[in-house]
């Protein structure tokens, strides 16, 4: 296998070069013949020798070189693949939510016109009739649905306030990852 080396163009990487000499590392390993170029890590990475030499003084390294060429290649990919599909599902749930919201308000509002009616027939009606029985349970049952909507719209109000609480941790890795 050939290996390619480059000169450090920097000035400062050339003195760190010049001091360096034959240094050994914490495991005893010697350090002098990496040379100013380029050095293969593994199969695919290929790092400047001064910054192999650094990680291996420290025990690893810790740039973004790190990372292999193809782990960032997936990274990125994987990013602005999720990135658009949560805004858009977002924008899904933020419409849902309102759909939610308006239906519970006419259900509210037609059950609360319903029970008004139901009392009012039931109060003009002799009270032992067929007839005000059968008004006192629709004004019944319009009270239960009453009850019934106003528990959705509490739900439907505690989803709205988590995906608010998730968007505001998400939001910030978001506009980060955009940069």
């Amino acid at each position: 296998m050939a290996t390619l080396t480059m000169q450090p163009i920097d000035p400062v990487q050339a003195a760190q070069e010049g001091s360096r000499g034959n240094k050994l590392a914490e495991d005893g390993d010697d350090l002098g013949d990496i040379d100013a170029g380029w050095v293969f890590l593994g199969k695919s990475d290929i790092v400047p020798a001064d910054l192999a030499a650094a990680a291996a003084v420290r025990g690893g390294l810790h740039s973004s070189s790190a990372i292999p060429t193809w782990a960032r290649w997936v990274l990125g990919g994987v990013v602005l693949t999720v990135v658009p599909f949560y805004n858009r599902v977002r924008n899904v749930e933020e419409e849902a939510v309102g759909y939610v919201e308006t239906a519970v308000e006419v259900v509210e509002h037609i059950a609360e016109v319903t029970e008004k009616l139901a009392a009012n027939v039931a109060g003009q009606l002799p009270q032992d009739g067929s007839l005000w029985k059968a008004a006192e349970e629709v004004e019944y049952i319009a009270d239960i649905v009453d009850k019934d909507a106003e528990k959705v719209e509490a739900i439907a109000k505690k989803i709205d306030n988590i995906s608010d609480k998730i968007d505001a941790e998400v939001e910030p890795v978001i506009e980060e990852l955009e940069k």
